[in-house]
């Protein structure tokens, strides 16, 4: 009675709708401090795990291959296990300064499961064998809800920036991008604009896995809505601002051409479109019209003045003093020093880095309160040597300082099964390199454990389409397995991918589809 057709039906429409509607899970209020501080969680987290937990268990209890259920079994005390050791190497993970040591039990045990919640979504996908009708209409949906609301609240002048974390909005719009000196009176961080969602690197990671399959379905299927929909989330991904989504989306686009053309006159598998193709040929082409002009394209803000800054330290006698400063330390060492001439070494460090950290560049934030330098001056001093190009990219920065607190701690384990990820959040450090943060957040084991099973899926597809040429070599499954391998090149490139279900619950959809259709016994 529990399985009957009107409750499998009632499910796999919940499904539906609950990936439909993930783009409004991930508006930027829903994570507003006091909503969080009222309810612990963002509403949107609390009710996806809800229906999430609602989808899995239904699909486990109707489950009869008692392979699966032993599996699912098996692999809960291995989840476990590794969140038991996780925990203990984390929260005796010694931090001597900084903004590194707080560490919460309840938030890092959350995150774990915010990691392995989206494989649940591969199973829920798989065990409802959702059909390729729906899932084209969670892509177009999706897609189109994403870019309806960044297009037009852009058109407005109401979105929000892309950068920055705060709720300012855009101080112009796609229509002044066009305007000769619109750069020169605003930094491109107050023009790229991600609509009203979130997190823009997020948004851009769940596009550019979207955009595969949105110009597939254009293909197979070439309407009005499906172009319109390819063209304006395109046009959504320049406006975004971010290199992954702003630039990609012309690599994604070719790509796709090319892998249409082959699938039309070398595999032979489709009929040949040429009005489907010149179309989307001139998107694209209006796309690259239309990119000098966007804001991607003018992130020169520090490339502009970094010439100036290395100058001002030059004639400020920056650099000569640090070389003075750099051999009177190279003179010390190896002496036996007494705690007084200890204590005065620090001190002439201290003193230096706190007269000569503006004229070097250095952010304040930084320098003072997230990695103070009066407690490690010679990882700072090092830093001064870094061209302040990178020095005052953000980016390699909380990587520089990542690293350094681990190498301090001294603990092989804190790469085998991490340091935590609530240590790195709350510093506020988070580097923008998946690889890193997994690396030092959860370790290798969590790695293999969270992410690798997405590769792992991959890899048996590939290997499936080049045993079964003739039959599984196909149009879907060569686009599906190009979506999962964009969203680990976001991932790496961007970061803040992996360990944000706005992007992993479509990464486990596709995983799933790409099972699904790689595993039928009969094309459709």
């Amino acid at each position: 009675m529990l399985k009957s057709d009107k409750m499998k039906k009632t499910i796999l429409y919940l499904f539906i709708g609950f990936m439909i509607a993930q783009p409004l899970f991930d508006i930027f209020w829903l994570y507003n401090d006091n909503l969080i501080a009222m309810f612990k969680f963002s509403p949107a987290t609390i009710i996806r795990m809800l229906v999430m937990v609602i989808l899995f268990g239904f699909m486990f209890i109707w489950c009869k291959d008692k392979r699966k259920y032993n599996f699912f079994i098996g692999a809960a005390i291995v989840y476990i296990i590794y969140a038991i050791f996780h925990h203990i190497n984390s929260a005796n993970f010694y931090v001597p300064y900084g903004y590194f040591d707080k560490y919460s039990f309840v938030k890092e045990m959350f995150y774990l499961v915010r990691m392995i919640m989206p494989l649940l979504i591969v199973f829920i996908t798989y065990e409802n064998k959702l059909s390729t009708k729906y899932f084209k209409t969670i892509v177009i949906s999706v897609a189109l809800i994403f870019s309806v609301i960044m297009v037009a609240t852009n058109f407005l002048g109401i979105a929000l920036a892309s950068y920055g974390g705060g709720t300012h909005q855009i101080k112009a719009t796609f229509f002044e991008w066009f305007y000769g000196d619109i750069y020169s009176k605003y930094q491109y961080l107050d023009i790229a604009s991600k609509g009203i969602f979130h997190m823009a690197n997020q948004v851009s990671g769940v596009l550019v896995c979207l955009l595969p399959l949105v110009i597939y379905i254009y293909f197979k299927k070439p309407n009005v809505l499906h172009g319109v929909t390819v063209f304006l989330t395109i046009l959504a991904m320049i406006m975004i601002g971010t290199r992954v989504a702003s630039m990609g989306w012309c690599a994604v686009a070719v790509a796709m051409v090319i892998i249409y053309l082959f699938f039309v006159f070398i595999k032979k598998e489709l009929t040949f479109s040429l009005r489907s193709l010149i179309v989307l040929i001139v998107m694209i082409i209006v796309g690259v019209v239309i990119l000098p002009y966007s804001p991607v394209m003018n992130r020169t803000f520090i490339n502009d003045n970094s010439k100036q800054v290395e100058d001002d330290i030059d004639s400020s006698n920056g650099k000569k003093d640090l070389k003075e400063l750099k051999k009177y330390i190279a003179s010390m060492e190896g002496k036996e020093l007494t705690k007084e001439e200890e204590e005065e070494l620090k001190e002439k460090k201290v003193t230096f880095i706190k007269n000569s950290y503006v004229t070097f560049g250095v952010d304040r934030t930084y320098i003072e309160k997230i990695y103070p330098y009066t407690d490690d001056p010679d990882f700072w001093l090092q830093e001064y040597e870094i061209p302040f190009a990178d020095r005052a990219n953000h980016r390699q920065l909380k990587t520089d300082v990542t690293h350094r607190i681990i190498e301090l701690n001294d603990n092989k384990m804190d790469y085998v099964i991490g340091m935590s990820f609530t240590r790195l959040r709350n510093a506020p450090c988070y580097m923008e390199n998946d690889i890193y943060v997994h690396m030092y957040s959860i370790g290798i084991i969590g790695i293999i454990l969270f992410i690798c099973p997405y590769l792992v899926i991959l890899g048996y597809s590939v290997y499936r389409m080049f045993k079964d040429y003739k039959n599984k070599f196909n149009f879907i499954n060569v686009t599906l397995a190009f979506s999962v391998v964009l969203v680990f090149f976001a991932g790496i490139v961007s970061g803040n991918v992996f360990d944000e279900w706005i992007v992993t619950l479509y990464l486990g959809l596709i995983c799933g589809m790409l099972l699904l259709s790689i595993n039928k016994k009969e094309e459709e």
